[in-house]
């Protein structure tokens, strides 16, 4: 988790001063994807499940 973060903020060219909203973000970032994922999951799932 470490390694992704810091992945993360230097993806963004985030600072290192300001760490807490630097987390926040990624906290945020990360539940949206989760979501994001998820629901292609289940459209995708509902798409074939009416094709079949």
């Amino acid at each position: 988790m470490k390694r992704l973060y810091r992945a993360f903020k230097d993806w963004l060219y985030l600072p290192d001063s300001n760490e807490i909203f630097n987390l926040l973000l990624f906290g945020i970032l990360a539940l949206s994807s989760i979501v994001a994922i998820v629901s292609f999951t289940r459209t995708l799932g509902i798409f074939l499940a009416l094709f079949r």
